[in-house]
């Protein structure tokens, strides 16, 4: 019987982590992955912090909030970024926890799907909020974290 729960158990995990390669959609997940948008000149950064892999992910990197000399404000992957990418749905956000709350309006901002691993510079629409202290890397077909970066 407890052969029978641990095979039961790892099966369970294994279509969890799967889920996310077919992916039910939620409104985050219908974003197409943001094209690389090229950054030229130097960069300043504001908020950079290492990511830590979470669900036996490997994922791994910098996430940095960054501006441009024309003031523009990005979030950037470093060159060393990678995670799972079979999925498909991979998304970065803005957070005020280490942990992605998606029903608690105005604890997260959305940045852009990713679709591949090294360095993205994805724009945003201003300076980013100061309450936002963490950046995330999140399945959203299997609603689990992919890793998480508190932002210094």
């Amino acid at each position: 019987m407890k052969r029978l729960f641990n095979i039961s158990l790892f099966y369970s995990i294994v279509l969890i982590l799967s889920s996310c390669d077919s992916g039910s959609m939620k409104d985050a997940d219908k974003m197409k992955p943001a094209d690389q948008v090229e950054v030229t000149g130097p960069v300043t950064v504001l908020k950079t912090g290492t990511l830590n892999a979470q669900s036996n992910t490997n994922t791994r990197g910098m996430f940095q909030v960054v501006t441009n000399a024309e003031g523009k404000y990005f979030v950037r992957l470093t060159e060393d970024f990678t995670t799972k990418f079979s999925t498909g749905t991979v998304t970065v956000y803005l957070s005020t926890s280490d942990r992605l709350q998606l029903s608690t309006s105005g604890s997260f901002q959305l940045v852009s799907i990713v679709g591949k691993a090294g360095e993205h510079f994805f724009p945003l629409s201003g300076a980013p909020d100061g309450k936002f202290t963490h950046g995330i890397i999140w399945c959203g077909a299997a609603a689990i974290p992919f890793g998480f970066a508190p932002l210094n």
